[in-house]
């Protein structure tokens, strides 16, 4: 049995009409596949933690229909089963985890392929600990988590104004950019203590400081071009404190992965990362925003399951 919880707002509308077309297969029926529809935020990971706790032990796989939050979540409902495995089916406006991932197929015919001919791959994601005096839990990150310019950028991202507008013009695929352009007039040098493997590190301010399971983020952008979703490691970018417009062509640069060349931009390989301000530090996690004062970031000991195509 396959378990899909689709996120029915997800890509304007996408990821409901490509789910009304997976109901009409014939192997959906044959699978006895059985779908869920998320409500709200937080609504998936409840949904994958209560099926998995009931079907655990007939369960071939969760099949996730959204983006990149509604994989976050799922992925976190499950956090103690991690040999469930997981199927996404990207249909988000940044849809980075499948490029991570390398998933060549789409739609109808990814589904086909998870069920037909599943090829299980193991992946090392990475959990995270917000704001630790206040005992907040660990959780797991899928793509990247990000401070400073990162978190400001989804923020402003995530205005109910603004994605109706990218929503009204068909311009999701371009709300990261264009958030982008908003937040740089803002943007200020983030103040912050950072330790890699326990050892501290000699930058004290930046613009933003983004640590990455994979090469991409922002819907496509290549800001760590050497990571690889199945390193042991995690890839830390550091963007030092830099003029509004150089960062700018900075930013032009990442869709390229050449923006590593600058002078003003620092990037490490670490398993373990901390980083603490006295000052409120804007972050960004798979997409989510927010703001913190310390964060605590491990490469996780235990793989999580992903079918690939």
């Amino acid at each position: 049995m396959y378990i899909m919880i689709v996120n029915p707002a997800a890509g304007n509308g996408k990821a409901m009409n490509l789910f009304r077309r997976i109901q009409k297969e014939t192997l959906y029926k044959k699978e006895n596949c059985r779908s869920f529809l998320t409500q709200e935020p937080g609504h998936a990971e409840r949904l994958a933690l209560q099926v998995t706790k009931i079907h655990h032990e007939t369960l071939k796989g969760i099949i996730v229909l959204g983006g990149d939050g509604t994989l976050h979540e799922v992925v976190n409902g499950i956090r103690h089963y991690s040999d469930t495995p997981v199927c996404f089916i990207p249909a988000g406006s940044g849809n980075d985890f499948a490029r991570g991932l390398t998933l060549k197929k789409r739609g109808l015919k990814l589904f086909r392929s998870y069920v037909r001919n599943p090829k299980k791959k193991k992946v090392l994601l990475a959990d995270y600990i917000l704001n630790q005096r206040q005992k907040q839990g660990r959780r797991t990150f899928i793509n990247s988590i990000g401070f400073g310019l990162d978190g400001l950028v989804v923020d402003a991202a995530n205005e109910q104004k603004y994605r109706s507008w990218t929503r009204k013009f068909h311009i999701t695929k371009l709300t990261y950019p264009f958030a982008l352009l908003r937040s740089i007039s803002k943007v200020k040098p983030i103040h912050f203590e950072l330790f890699l493997d326990g050892k501290q590190i000699n930058i004290h301010q930046a613009m933003m400081v983004t640590i990455t399971n994979h090469s991409y983020y922002g819907g496509g952008m290549k800001i760590a071009p050497k990571a690889k979703i199945n390193s042991k490691g995690l890839s830390i970018l550091v963007v030092k404190p830099i003029s509004k417009k150089k960062l700018l062509a900075m930013f032009v640069s990442v869709f390229f992965g050449l923006h590593t060349r600058m002078k003003e931009v620092e990037e490490w390989r670490a398993s373990t990362v901390q980083i603490s301000s006295e000052q409120p530090l804007p972050f960004q996690v798979d997409g989510q925003s927010g703001s913190c004062f310390d964060c605590s970031i491990k490469k996780a000991e235990t793989s999580t399951t992903f079918y690939s195509d």
